[in-house]
């Protein structure tokens, strides 16, 4: 059996052991052997089960001779396997090109087990075969181990030293010339022959070459046409008429060919040259050039004829510059261009200092700067720049033309400029520089009233003086500035008078960089600064020493920033901006005179039983607390005071001031104050107590006290409601001493019975002394004492007001008096 890859079976007869015969494509050697076993030992099995069969329907002393055969037969194979056959395999390079083998097509690889000695045909019946997309293959031969064949087709011996046999394809894309259509080849008026690798085309047409070669294809004009060059395209090196094009798969190029129109090149006088394309041409001369084609025509000037005349460029026959372009018209007449010239003038243009630049005609760049050879009766226009820089950088200022015109002028050749020749000097005077630099870039200073950034170049005629100024300091950024050193002499504004000679002036500056330093918390301690700075800047170069002295209440911890340690002092080095936090741990502290009467500073250097005292300090407590109302507490916010022993009851406590109700017996004399702040350490303080200690709170009203006090109706005594004479008033104050009940410790007084002060008092209404119809402990309240008089004949205005309680007087307030 022969088994094709589209799997469809073919019955092939063969002649040595046809059981074993399997025919298959597309399997690689181990695949095929492994099938032949399999076929073998199916074959095998399926005889030796007709053998046993046999064997059981026949008695055994009466075996057919036909059985034995037939085992012989099943083991016959065995024993000669090693002959069965050759496995081969046919391909093609490159896959997929069509061959035949024994008759049979195959488009693709195929294998066989052929019997080895057996003879079979190979052969590709094409040796050119067209794949599409204008591809193809051209057969070149047959390759198999140890040996090729060229013929097409070849007549093999099956055996297991050839395994496989190529046939070798050269692979071949179309080149695709595409030019010109050629319907007859019997009359084809071509406009050119192409070359495709040596071989000549005039036509359009696909010819066949080796993939991946590089192929060379020349254009050829034929007579009446000129080649106006390739399309460029991928793959493809185009140089003039040839274009070497790699293919790699089918491509198609495209070489353009124009009708061509004849050209010719005339001067007046005759004989001189003309450029064409830019390239020199004597006349008379021809060209062929393409239809609707662009080319430059110009003309040399000057140029000498053959008797070493000298002529300059004047016109061209159709009108164009000296240089212009020339379309080439769609006519088959040809054309002619001439070029006129006349005699030309031997023209100097000279400066004076001499080597200064003179634009002529819009440019520097001639090739001999000064002189020409101009026809005459040109025109022609000079430009001298106003200032400019010689060989040596000095500058210059335009003075004058030698024939008076303007700096900017148009000039004509004079007629009698081909015999004397024409010269034109341009006159200069010099300039002198003044450089103005800064140690700082772009710098803006101000030159003689205008600002120019440095480096500033003015220029000015010898001997004129110039005044400069440039700023006082400048930022450099967050926490840097620049200050100025200042001029020669330490001035702030300078004045160079130039002479000759460039003159260079530097305005230097020197960095300043800021120091900042604070306490953490705030205002905590006092800084020593050396040296010291009015803003806080100092020079980069400088080293500053920096100590503290905490505030009461704080403890100096340790340095944050640009210091370290836990010294309160140290040492920074300027040359960037520094930033010093001295961080601080805050304690408890009460002032040497932290213990006093609450309405403020009396006369009397002491506090009495029964009042409210005010305790200042620092850090006291961690907020601001007040007492709830009816009985006061020992403790707010876990702070508590003690006088001695005795817990005193708080009304208000803060972190600078503490309000306590200092109990009624309190002995008089020097006591010891104990305050013990909420996770702190105690604080501790002396103060001196007093059987009487009167102040009366005050009312601070635009920078003038008045007393606490109400009408007799209970509104308060304002300047808006002034006392009245006759009225009753009262005024109120604490420590005015025992009352003649004892007030319960951090209770208020009662409403009755009346507590009242059991010392006599008095009170002064500016030179009136008037005594009280009362004093006593306000009831409802911790502390506060009152006391009650009429106003009798007082004089109006604001009157000072005082109280005096057993000798010992209060603080001085004021009464607003009607």
């Amino acid at each position: 059996m022969i088994e094709m890859a589209s799997s469809r079976p073919i019955t092939k007869v063969s002649r040595v052991f046809p059981w074993v015969y399997t025919y298959t494509s597309r399997v690689n050697r181990s695949r095929e052997a492994g099938r032949l076993r399999v076929a073998w030992m199916g074959s095998i099995l399926g005889r030796l089960r007709k053998v046993r069969t046999c064997m059981k329907k026949t008695d055994w002393s009466y075996v057919p001779l036909v059985c034995l055969f037939g085992l012989s037969m099943a083991l016959a194979p065995v024993f000669h396997a090693q002959d069965q056959g050759a496995l081969t395999r046919i391909t093609t390079v490159p896959e997929g090109a069509t061959y035949l083998v024994d008759g049979q097509v195959f488009n693709h690889s195929s294998s066989a087990v052929w019997p080895v000695g057996s003879k079979h045909t190979l052969s590709v019946p094409d040796t050119v075969q067209y794949n599409g997309a204008r591809t193809m293959n051209t057969f070149k031969g047959w390759e198999f181990t140890g040996g090729s064949f060229t013929g097409n087709t070849i007549i093999v011996t099956a055996t297991p030293a050839i395994g496989e046999y190529k046939a070798n394809f050269d692979l071949q894309y179309a080149i695709g010339v595409s030019f010109f259509n050629c319907p007859d080849p019997s009359y084809c008026p071509s406009p050119g022959t192409i070359s495709v690798g040596g071989v000549s085309i005039n036509s359009s047409q696909d010819v066949y070459v080796s993939a991946n070669s590089v192929v060379v294809l020349q254009a050829f004009p034929n007579p009446g046409y000129v080649f106006a060059g390739w399309l460029p395209g991928a793959g493809q090196t185009i140089a003039g008429f040839q274009n070497s094009v790699l293919v790699t798969s089918p491509i198609v190029v495209f070489p353009r060919f124009q009708v061509a129109r004849k050209i010719n090149f005339a001067t007046d006088p005759p004989g001189l040259q003309v450029l064409a394309d830019r390239t020199p041409l004597g006349t008379p001369a021809a060209l062929d050039w393409g239809w609707d084609s662009v080319h430059t025509l110009g003309a040399n000037s000057p140029q000498q004829d053959k008797y070493g005349k000298w002529w300059a460029f004047q016109s061209w026959s159709d009108g164009g510059d000296i240089n212009h372009a020339y379309t080439v018209k769609e006519l088959n007449t040809p054309d002619t261009v001439t070029a006129t010239y006349v005699p030309a003038a031997g023209v100097s243009i000279l400066t004076s200092p001499v080597g200064l630049k003179i634009k002529v005609d819009g440019q520097y760049n001639a090739l001999n700067g000064m002189y020409f050879a101009w026809g005459v009766g040109e025109t022609h226009h000079l430009d001298a720049p106003l200032q400019q820089v010689d060989g040596q950088g000095r500058t210059w200022q335009f003075s004058s033309w030698s024939n008076g015109g303007a700096a900017s002028q148009d000039v004509v050749v004079p007629q009698d400029g081909n015999v004397n020749g024409f010269r034109l000097t341009a006159t200069y005077k010099p300039l002198t520089k003044l450089t103005v630099t800064s140690s700082l870039a772009a710098l803006s200073v101000n030159v003689d009233g205008t600002a120019c950034a440095t480096p500033c170049d003015v220029l000015r005629a010898p001997g004129t003086p110039v005044k400069i100024t440039a700023p006082a300091t400048l930022s450099q950024g967050d926490g840097s500035r620049a200050d100025f050193d200042g001029w020669p002499g330490g001035v702030n504004e300078y004045v160079v008078t130039l002479a000759d000679s460039d003159v260079t002036v530097s305005a230097t500056y020197h960095r300043m960089n800021r120091l900042n330093s604070a306490t953490n918390p705030p205002n905590g301690a006092v800084w020593t600064v050396l040296p010291a700075s009015a803003d806080g800047f100092y020079n980069a170069a400088a080293t500053v020493a920096l100590s503290l002295t905490p505030q009461p209440g704080y403890r100096f911890r340790r340095w944050d920033g640009d210091l370290s340690g836990t010294i309160p002092s140290g040492v920074v080095a300027m040359s960037v901006p520094r930033t010093v936090t001295a961080l601080l741990d805050t304690i408890p502290y009460i002032a040497p005179t932290g213990v006093g009467n609450a309405a403020g500073v009396t006369p009397v250097n002491a506090v009495a039983p029964g009042s409210i005292v005010s305790i200042f300090g620092a850090n006291l407590a961690t907020g601001t607390l007040l007492a709830p109302d009816g009985i006061l507490p020992q403790t707010l916010g876990g702070l508590t005071a003690r006088v001695g022993d005795r817990v005193l009851p708080l009304m208000f406590v803060s972190p600078q001031q503490i309000n306590a109700n200092l109990p009624d017996d309190i002995a008089p004399g020097a006591q010891v104050l104990t305050v013990s702040p909420a996770g702190q350490v105690d604080v501790r303080t002396t103060f001196n107590v007093a059987r009487n200690a009167p102040g009366l709170f005050p009312v601070a009203v635009n920078d003038q006290t008045f007393a606490m006090a109400s009408h007799e109706d209970g509104s308060p005594v304002n300047t808006d409601s002034p006392a009245k004479s006759g009225e009753l008033l009262t005024v109120y104050g604490t420590g005015f001493g025992p009352a003649d009940h004892t007030r319960l410790e951090g209770f208020p007084v009662p409403q009755s019975p009346p507590y009242l002060m059991a010392d006599s008092a008095s009170v002064q209404v500016g030179d009136a002394s008037i005594v009280p119809e009362k004093a006593f402990a306000v009831p409802g309240r911790f502390g506060i004492d009152a006391v009650q008089f009429r106003l009798n004949g007082a004089a109006s205005g604001n009157l000072t007001l005082k109280v005096t309680v057993n000798g010992a007087d209060s603080n001085t307030v004021l009464l607003p008096v009607q």
